[in-house]
């Protein structure tokens, strides 16, 4: 017989465990979260990677009996607009539902629709696509929102991590895509763009994301808290056309000029 191998869970305590918390959805397996003011419980499938923030880490103990659960059985469909939603495959589709569905299975690579981060980029996608003949996905984990460019007709499709782990991931998801390992720079010129990182990464990979979008069609920016949404705005020479939070995070919508008004 084969075991479910046990979860680790820990606690992460201070005012960057939210910013921890962001670096272990794309550096580790996380299966769940509990998250409060300064304080955050986090289930890993294996041992806590080396956390490069201020933050207190502390392992708690776990009943050998969670290895029964197989973090499976609550599953269901997300509506993250009421004509889309994302799935995993053994999720059946909702009855009676007609519109955009997704069908992404929840993985160690970031993004399988949970996270308020994707939601709010794929709410962006959403409000504002305009079909863009080419589409690049920086920092694109699972690939889901590559998958929404997929989904929505998009012929052509670039996509790239710096995570090897959402590499193969997206590649599984998206065969026809081009996706590499590595940053924004690896990227062709695109008509369409998301990135969906943290501030500090937006922050960074700026000038190779605006030298890589065309600014025909729609470019889309998440992963962004409260404090941070005006200084990553004021990095891009456009309006914001849309935004959209969700929870914590907010996602820009920039409009190209491809773009009938």
């Amino acid at each position: 017989m084969t075991c479910t191998p046990v979860p680790r869970v820990y606690e992460l305590r201070g005012p960057l465990a939210a910013t921890a918390l962001d670096w272990l959805h794309v550096h580790a397996e996380v299966q769940g979260a509990i998250e409060g003011d300064e304080l955050i419980t986090v289930w890993l499938a294996e041992a806590a990677p080396p956390l490069p923030f201020a933050v207190h880490v502390r392992e708690l103990a776990v009943d050998p009996a969670a290895s029964a659960i197989t973090g499976l059985e609550n599953d269901a469909a997300i509506f993250v607009a009421a004509d889309l939603l994302v799935r995993p495959p053994w999720v059946e589709r909702p009855a009676g539902f007609s519109g955009i569905e997704l069908i992404v299975p929840r993985g160690g690579a970031f993004g399988s629709g949970e996270h308020a981060s994707t939601q709010a980029a794929l709410r962006c996608l959403h409000a504002v696509w305009d079909a863009p003949p080419t589409f690049a996905d920086i920092g694109t984990g699972s690939g889901i929102l590559a998958l929404y460019a997929h989904v929505r007709g998009c012929p052509s499709i670039a996509a790239c991590d710096i995570d090897a782990a959402s590499v193969a991931a997206a590649q599984e998801l998206l065969p026809a895509a081009a996706v590499h390992l590595g940053g924004a720079e690896t990227m062709p010129k695109v008509a369409g763009l998301v990135a969906n990182m943290t501030a500090s990464e937006l922050r960074a990979a700026m000038p190779s994301i605006l030298a890589r979008w065309r600014q025909t069609h729609v470019l889309v920016l998440s992963g962004l808290r409260a404090t941070e949404v005006d200084d990553i705005a004021a990095l891009v020479p456009h309006a914001v056309a849309h935004r959209v939070t969700v929870d914590a995070f907010t996602a820009l919508a920039y409009r190209g000029s491809a773009v009938v008004r």
